[in-house]
């Protein structure tokens, strides 16, 4: 639970930050960064991650729909058949989630692909001669 916390506040603080100056993509770098270092399985890598992007993404558009008094959110809406500012914001936060979720996944099983666990399921067996 402790690295589950971990991977979520470093991916958290993480996107953060690098929502100044860096495209939209800057978060699947600090995704790989904290998959790779802070041990976690890979479901509970990618649930901490989609957890941390999901927020993240989800506040940032409500903040920026709540600058412009829904305004822009209206007409994209209007563009795709009449989507509401809500369902916008909850459609940014799930496409936030799951670039943050896979980029820990990705870093995680990375990070097994590289050095393989000794015990567990991906584990390799010996063969007796």
């Amino acid at each position: 639970m402790k690295n589950f916390i971990l991977t979520f506040v470093a991916v958290l603080a993480g996107g953060l930050l690098s929502h100044w100056g860096v495209p939209w993509w800057g978060l699947v770098p600090v995704g790989l960064a904290a998959g790779w270092l802070i041990r976690n399985t890979p479901a509970r890598g990618f649930a901490a991650g989609f957890l941390a992007g999901f927020l993240l993404w989800g506040i940032w558009a409500f903040a920026l729909d709540h600058a412009n008094e829904g305004i822009l959110s209206a007409r994209i809406g209007m563009l795709f058949q009449g989507l509401g500012n809500w369902t916008l914001i909850l459609i940014t936060a799930l496409l936030g989630g799951l670039v943050a979720g896979f980029a820990v996944l990705s870093g995680s099983l990375g990070y097994d692909l590289a050095f393989p666990p000794k015990k567990g399921p991906y584990a390799r067996r010996r063969r007796r001669r």
